[in-house]
């Protein structure tokens, strides 16, 4: 234990009302009840919890104890020494902010305490007495002196210089007092690279509920963002008798074909008493769950991660033992989130087989029985981080995992109930098996990728999902081309072209460059394709044009594996154009370039 720490039992007094006001307390772990005594007995004023501050009232107002204080269950207390305290309120303007918001929140929680006893709805057991002249003379002594600015919690100025990541930490639902949501915020005071902001609005979704309802929790989150100036991410939800159930929406646009992209389905269950690693891993999962929208955010982002999971004990045996199964699970699905999103802003693949052994103790964490959304989430992250790792090694074997990871997520999904996901879980296969198939050489499973697209394009429509109907047409434009040279069909070929065509109506070049250049690609291959199959040179000009702005944008993003691939594509259709010109003849020898 540290200094200055001490463990109180249940019901033990910390102090009583009228002793001498020698130092202020913070929470570590536990809970402690505040109480007046008066002729009736003893009566609640208020309770705080893990990581909020009491007792530092009677230090402001220079009086004795108006109130005592006593553990409600074992409870860990730092004791910080009066002359220690002042000397920070003094010295430190932050400091100052801090204790005078969590006045004014004591005093509001106070007020909303008496007029629920008046009501005859009895808060916290005993009737609600009135607060001492000290407590409101600390709140006027600080107003007058910080101008009634609003506190903030925040880590450090970054090293380099750069601009910290802002977080908005919502009121979590059925917190009375606000000691909860002011704990939930405490885990991320400090850490660096971020600055935290208490929010005073909520964010209301139950944990299992269907996809409108998600819809509707996440565009309320997305108005906060809105409104609330410069935040990177917004947290939200409850807290219970377990402790937290919490969700993530950052501001930046979210990538849901990144494995380790924070969905709305995705949830952490924290524990209440807040025991490490409880802070690390929530600071880790906020990090993670940051939308970069510059280059220099995803450098700050990759640099805090690294720093965040080296601070973390191995998973899953890192875990408390006391967690249940639920706090269990959503941490792993946290946890490999993080290093996904680390894999994919390193070279190493190895990134990706971590995040798939947390991916897979989560899953042998789930209950028996149907797990519907959540196992199919799981499911459909595992599939991606193997998917990744085998596109990385070229390894079949990898790219065949994550093909049955992705068909039981489609199995876990009802499209009635979850269409978007079970949309999104057939694109997915789709891809998968076309990977397979670009090292195996299958037909059948083009077939089986084709009809997994057709599927998704049932729920990603022209209409209502004109991005992501653009997404799946370029995907099976890219299997429809595979598929029409390997069976020489012109007429696949063509519906290749087609495909490419209508996805390029929406992918457009100044609003969403590598993907109209990963588009302008594929039709570029599908006319090369047609024009071979065909014994014909109509389409090469148009199929060089298509491998030109695919290469410009290529480059211009640093993107140089892609650069490759579009570089020796267009050197094909020149050197045939070249042909076509020296012989003088309308086509080319297309048996060299099979």
């Amino acid at each position: 234990m540290k200094a200055g720490e001490r463990t109180y039992g249940r019901g033990e007094v910390i102090y009583r009302q009228g002793d001498p006001s020698d130092a202020v307390y913070v929470v570590v772990s536990g809970r402690v009840e505040l109480f007046r005594e008066d002729p009736d007995g003893a009566v609640v004023i208020g309770r705080v919890g893990p990581i909020e501050m009491f007792g530092e009232t009677d230090i402001l107002s220079d009086g004795p104890r108006e109130a005592g204080a006593r553990a409600l269950q074992k409870t860990l207390i730092k004791r910080v020494p009066r002359e220690e305290f002042m000397v920070w309120v003094q010295n430190e303007p932050n400091a100052g902010l801090r204790v005078m918001g969590l006045l004014v929140e004591r005093l509001r929680a106070a007020d909303a305490i008496i007029s629920r006893s008046r009501d005859g709805r009895d808060v916290f057991g005993p009737a609600v007495g009135g607060l001492g002249m000290g407590f409101f003379e600390a709140v006027k002594t600080l107003i007058r002196r910080y101008g009634g600015r609003r506190p903030t919690r925040g880590g450090p100025a970054n090293g380099d210089g750069s601009k910290p990541f802002r977080i908005g930490v919502a009121a979590v639902n059925n917190d009375i007092e606000g000691a909860w949501t002011r704990a939930l915020a405490g885990l991320l005071e400090e850490r660096s690279g971020i600055v935290a902001h208490d929010l005073p609005v909520s964010v209301q979704l139950d944990a299992g509920s269907d996809q409108a309802q998600v819809v509707a929790a996440t565009l309320k989150a997305r108005q906060v963002l809105g409104r609330e100036d410069g935040l990177d991410l917004l947290i939200w939800g409850d807290v219970h008798a377990d402790g937290y159930t919490l969700w993530f929406t950052p501001a930046g646009p979210a990538d849901d074909e990144r494995p380790g992209s924070f969905g709305p389905y995705l949830l952490l269950e924290l524990p209440g008493d807040q025991e490490p690693p409880a802070g690390d891993l929530f600071y880790l999962a906020a990090l993670a769950a940051i939308e970069p929208t510059t280059e220099a955010q995803r450098g700050l982002q990759h640099q805090l991660l690294i720093a965040a999971y080296q601070a973390l004990p191995a998973m899953p045996d890192g875990l408390p033992v006391a967690w249940n199964m639920e706090q269990q699970r959503t941490a792993l699905a946290c946890y490999g989130h993080a290093l996904a999103t680390i894999a994919a802003q390193e070279a190493d693949a190895v990134w990706y087989d971590l995040a798939g052994e947390a991916y897979n103790a989560a899953v042998n964490r789930l209950p028996r029985g149907d797990h519907g959304i959540e196992e199919a989430q799981l499911r459909k992250h595992w599939g991606g981080v193997l998917q990744a790792a085998g596109d990385r090694r070229q390894d079949v074997a990898l790219l065949e995992r994550a093909v049955e990871e992705y068909r039981i997520a489609v199995e876990c999904l009802v499209k009635v109930s979850y269409p978007l996901e079970w949309g999104g879980a057939q694109n997915r296969l789709g891809q998968a098996l076309y990977r397979v198939d670009l090292l195996t050489g299958q037909p059948a499973l083009l077939k089986e990728a084709m009809a997994a697209f057709q599927l998704a394009l049932q729920v990603f429509t022209r209409t209502d999902q004109p991005v992501r109907w653009a997404d799946v047409m370029n995907n099976l434009a890219q299997v429809l081309q595979v598929y029409g040279d390997q069976v020489k069909s012109p007429e696949v070929l063509e519906r290749a072209v087609d495909a490419c065509r209508a996805a390029l109506e929406f992918r457009v070049r100044e609003r969403t460059p590598l993907g109209w250049a990963s588009c302008q690609n594929t039709l570029g291959t599908a006319l090369f394709l047609l024009d071979k199959h065909r014994q014909s040179t109509e389409h090469l000009d148009e199929a060089g044009a298509a491998y030109t702005g695919a290469l410009e944008v290529y480059r211009q993003m640093g993107a140089s594996r892609q650069a490759a691939i579009a570089e020796k594509n267009l050197a094909h259709v020149q050197r045939l154009n070249k042909i076509r010109v020296e012989r003088r003849i309308a086509l080319p020898d297309w048996g060299d370039n099979g």
